[in-house]
């Protein structure tokens, strides 16, 4: 034991009760920190491994390197796992300097400046590791949770809208004709809810890290229906909506991402196109890329708006109706399919905004 053995060095006395000192740091932890009932594997962790570059540090020809991050990050992680607080876990390393200091005490043994430098300097990066990795892992729980809500909220929402629009469909050629203005807007309405409820559970899959569902969609075919469901809005605005270039080519994607997608982009298209209007969607594929353009009619950009555009919150122009997260989720949509989106601005014209994505094989 310590009393019975005279040690040269912090190092030589902690590498000869290296197990003691986990085994009291343990029990201390138990004590004013873990429960009972936690499994001895799942409170000492990583420590065991910390305490061993500790030890490692401090012999006394160890290079001076900066301490290790990784295994103070693993044991920040792990202990949010199992429920400790931030403070729980500012106090554990604390409890192992305390244990060290008791230990050097029994031993009759005065830890040197150099020593005591280099255990200051590995529990403090250890706590600020720990910490940081733990407060990292809690917030990207807080937003799945919070995804996970939102995206249940949106699922339940669908599911009556989506009645209310067969409804809708069932009754509106029994409208009289001078209701059919009004039947017209609900219609619109209805569409852009729907729109706006695909877009949140598409936003809140990604951010819950859920894989995209990859199936092979006939491109053609695909965004010709994205055109038929803004039929109404580009009618109503007498906007002219063309596609070309789709003949015979395929989108290996996820449908409901990349319709959010797509879809964002031509509403954003017909929102700020001028009334009386032309917009296109151009499809094309060169050196490996397919290319999916939307040309519309908006009369060019402010100076420096291009920048801003693909922002949450940030809207494009003076029209301020919806919440500026059409673009955002579009970009999100396509970069989980490794793709981009940019934009061109062609002053007094519009805009040309293109989902650049790896090509895939020929329908």
């Amino acid at each position: 034991m310590a009393g019975e053995q005279a040690f040269d060095s912090l190092y030589s006395l902690l590498a000869a009760q290296r197990d003691e000192l986990i085994e009291a740091w343990s029990t201390e932890t138990r004590q004013v920190i873990a429960s009972a009932s936690l499994a001895r594997a799942a409170l000492l962790d990583r420590m065991p491994d910390f305490v061993d570059q500790i030890i490692a540090a401090l012999h006394p020809e160890a290079l001076p390197l900066p301490p290790a991050s990784e295994i103070a990050e693993e044991h920040g992680a792990q202990r949010l796992g199992i429920g400790f607080d931030v403070s729980e876990v500012i106090r554990e390393y604390g409890l192992l300097q305390r244990c060290i200091l008791k230990i050097a005490e029994s031993a009759a043994l005065t830890p040197n400046l150099r020593e005591q430098g280099i255990i200051g300097r590995w529990l403090s990066t250890g706590i600020a590791d720990a910490v940081a990795q733990y407060v990292k892992q809690r917030d990207i729980e807080t937003q799945r949770q919070t995804s996970e809500h939102l995206g249940f909220i949106a699922h339940e929402l669908r599911n009556p809208l989506s009645t209310a629009r067969l409804a809708f469909a069932r009754l509106q050629p029994m409208a009289p004709a001078e209701e059919a203005r009004w039947a017209s807007v609900l219609d619109r309405n209805l569409r852009r809810t729907v729109d706006l409820i695909d877009g949140v559970l598409g936003q809140a899959s990604l951010q819950l890290g859920v894989e995209p569902v990859i199936k092979r969609l006939d491109l053609k075919a695909f965004l010709q229906e994205i055109v038929a469901d803004a039929e109404a809005e580009s009618q109503s605005r007498g906007i002219t909506v063309t596609l070309s270039g789709a003949d015979g080519l395929a989108l290996d994607a996820d449908a409901r991402l990349m319709r959010s997608a797509v879809s964002n982009l031509l509403n954003n298209a017909l929102k700020f196109s001028k009334p009386q209007s032309h917009i296109a969607l151009r499809v094309g594929q060169s050196a490996g890329r397919l290319e999916i353009d939307v040309l519309d009619s908006c009369g060019g950009l402010p100076p420096g708006k291009a920048e801003e555009l693909f922002k949450p919150l940030v809207q494009r122009g003076e029209n301020r109706s919806g919440f500026g997260l059409g673009l955002a989720i579009a970009l999100q949509a396509v970069e989980a399919h490794h793709g981009t989106i940019r934009v061109q601005d062609r002053p007094g014209d519009g805009c040309v905004f293109t989902i650049d994505l790896p090509a895939t094989s020929q329908a």
